[in-house]
């Protein structure tokens, strides 16, 4: 296993941001400028033009194998091992750097940050920086040819600010012993407006989203689950889209309407809060590593024959996690000397050293399968999808409604909420 990539090779870069067809960079000199993802996946192709179409279909639209007619395709026989052996091949040959110096002409300038990042996020046409003095918000703008007008960087919230997610047209601020604090997107040209008390008045270090409902991480190996009220927006006019296609049926209208303890879910596994050492989550499931070295995977659903839990083959040597991030039937982990991807029952090492982060754009109809690393003078992209077939094994035949469930954390019954069930992706 091996992932198809590139990178920017001579750049002093501390963050950078996949998003509506730029990648987008945060410089160690303050600047924050953007240049063309497209532009850059053409640079590889002219330097591998026989892989011109595999390119094309690993880095600009990775939602093809999800849509009707890709799986169509995909099932005439001899297309898909073809893909496959041309994918392959292709993953041996490609060895392609960029120089910054040969391409810095093309960045184009949005703005300055103000003070250090901590962490960045870009969501309905808005870009968020989480910085030691507060939550800065840009509102920005994008022509037909993904040309970036960006607004005045301003300050909305003036706490530290540690992580910061946005889904469903609500941005979460992770305000480390402050709290998680929330705020509804409103009006197209208006900045949030960011309540003086937190949500959840305990430290929040990370979020990361079930559906409609959040995780909020008070450490590296505990959560909080969050209730959140959504309701179904037309059908026809999805939230929060770009000029790409897809978007968002849903939005939050009340944040936090119940709040439980990550309890039910350890009682479900019989595992005891103290031997947790680290663990996140995706749309469906929880990933866990205990302090005797056990990795794991499970859904919050209880099942007839008791709650799914699929061991993880983990590489050696690995220690303190640093970081994560989901990818479809999978995750990678971010340790202090090496960034290792998990697929199924085996794992790739992606890099070697220490790095600045990494990012995954699972919530992306065109970077689904991407993930980006940051290093100190460099940043790579790599695509991890494989064509492999969506499992129909019995552990995931609930996705399909062939097996009973329920979900682990359940709400009051006086409060109405929107129960449907969208999952995204599937354990592994």
């Amino acid at each position: 296993m091996k992932t198809l990539n590139f990178s920017i090779v001579e750049i002093n870069a501390i963050d950078s941001y996949l998003y509506a067809g730029n990648l987008y960079v945060f410089f160690e000199s303050g600047r924050i400028a953007y240049v063309s993802f497209t532009y850059l996946v053409r640079l590889l192709q002219d330097n591998y033009p026989h892989y011109k179409n595999i390119f094309e279909l690993a880095f600009l639209h990775n939602d093809y194998t999800n849509t009707a007619s890709g799986r169509l395709f995909l099932g005439i026989a001899g297309v898909h091992s073809q893909i496959i052996k041309e994918w392959d091949k292709a993953r041996k040959e490609v060895r392609f750097t960029i120089p910054f110096e040969s391409i810095s002409r093309y960045f184009h300038e949005i703005g300055e940050w103000k003070s250090m990042p901590l962490d960045v996020r870009l969501y309905a046409m808005r870009l968020y920086i989480g910085c030691e003095d507060g939550l800065y918000e840009s509102i920005i703008s994008q022509d037909e040819k993904a040309k970036v007008t960006s607004g005045k960087i301003d300050r909305v919230f003036d706490s530290k600010v540690v992580s910061v997610n946005a889904r469903y047209g609500t941005v979460a601020i992770s305000a480390d012993e402050e709290g998680l604090f929330s705020s509804i997107i409103g009006e197209q040209e208006v900045h949030i407006r960011v309540s003086d008390r937190p949500d959840v008045n305990e430290p929040s270090l990370r979020t990361d989203w079930k559906e409609v409902d959040l995780l909020s991480y008070d450490s590296e190996s505990k959560f909080k689950y969050i209730h959140n009220e959504s309701q179904r927006t037309n059908k026809n006019t999805p939230n929060y889209n770009t000029l790409r296609r897809g978007g968002e049926f849903k939005q939050i209208v009340n944040f936090a309407i119940q709040i439980d303890e990550m309890d039910p879910l350890l009682d479900e596994l019989n595992i005891k809060n103290g031997n947790l050492s680290y663990c996140f989550n995706s749309g469906s499931s929880a990933f866990m590593k205990l302090k005797d070295g056990t990795f794991f995977v499970t859904d919050f659903k209880q099942r007839s024959g008791g709650t799914y839990k699929r061991i993880i083959k983990e590489s050696k040597g690995c220690k303190k996690i640093m970081s994560s991030v989901i990818i479809p039937n999978g995750c990678v982990l971010r340790y202090y000397d090496r960034i290792v991807l998990y697929k199924k029952d085996s794992f790739l090492l992606l890099y070697n050293g220490p790095t600045y982060g990494i990012r995954s754009y699972m919530n992306s109809n065109q970077y689904r399968s991407l993930i980006t690393i940051n290093t100190e003078n460099s940043i790579g992209i790599h695509t991890t999808e494989s064509f492999e077939p969506i499992s129909t094994l019995a552990e995931n035949m609930s996705q399909y409604g062939r097996v009973k469930y329920n979900n682990i954390f359940r709400l009051n019954k006086n409060i109405a909420k929107d129960v449907s069930v969208d999952e995204e992706d599937l354990p592994f």
